[in-house]
């Protein structure tokens, strides 16, 4: 398995559009042309959103983001981890856990301090399993979720 940054424009924004339309864009209401749209932003100066995706034999098997300010409803939290996704014929072989770690590597590079994310599993679920910390449950976009935080530097 590799993993490798993913631009705007990139070939496989194609196939994780389809994958987190399918997951999460069609309840949000958003069509498979916005969610591509989203894929193709630009990064600001700081390099988010920054895509990693997970490669194995040269195929596309899962991606993870690292954004800014997801919540609207917590300004105050920059760095946020979301848009975690396994294939399906790659999901129980720890994946998830291995795009997480990725994923804090590389903030630790950008100098993030502090990653958020929210998570439905209102118990944690694989982030608490990973040392994530409960901040509080809050509501997005009609459902109710657990924000939580892990510190990358001291």
């Amino acid at each position: 398995m590799e993993f490798r940054e993913l631009s705007g424009g990139a070939p496989e924004n194609l196939q994780l559009a389809q994958w987190y339309h399918m997951q999460w864009g069609k309840e949000a209401g958003l069509s498979l042309e916005q969610e591509l749209q989203r894929l193709n932003q630009p990064q600001d100066a700081g390099g988010f959103p920054h895509r990693i995706a997970a490669f194995h034999e040269g195929q596309l098997i899962g991606a993870v983001q690292l954004k800014r300010r997801e919540m609207p409803a917590f300004p105050q939290y920059e760095h946020w981890l979301g848009s975690v996704f396994v294939a399906d014929s790659h999901r129980g072989r720890g994946l998830a856990s291995h795009l997480v770690d990725e994923a804090m590597v590389q903030a630790r590079q950008k100098g993030v301090r502090d990653l958020y994310l929210q998570t439905e599993a209102l118990d944690g679920g694989l982030y608490a399993r990973l040392g994530w910390q409960p901040i509080c449950e809050a509501d997005s976009h009609g459902y109710r979720v657990l924000v939580m935080v892990r510190r990358l530097q001291a």
